[in-house]
């Protein structure tokens, strides 16, 4: 299956409430994360990093399936 089909698949699992899917789609954006927080202060990334996850997951949850 093409990794967008899997994707997809993933985000279908994570709407219906699976844990492992969701910590799925967090490690597959983790290299996006970091890499948008790089330059930023030391002492707020985490906190950013933590927001963009909430960030993340609210979006897949909010995802319509059409």
């Amino acid at each position: 299956m093409e990794e967008r089909g899997r994707l997809f698949e993933i985000i279908l699992k994570a709407k219906q409430g699976d844990k492992e899917a969701i910590e799925g789609i967090i490690r597959r954006f983790e290299p996006l994360i970091m890499g948008s927080i790089k330059d930023v202060d030391e002492e707020i990334k985490e906190e950013i990093r933590r927001d963009l996850i909430e960030i993340i997951i609210r979006a897949v949850r909010n995802f319509e399936i059409k």
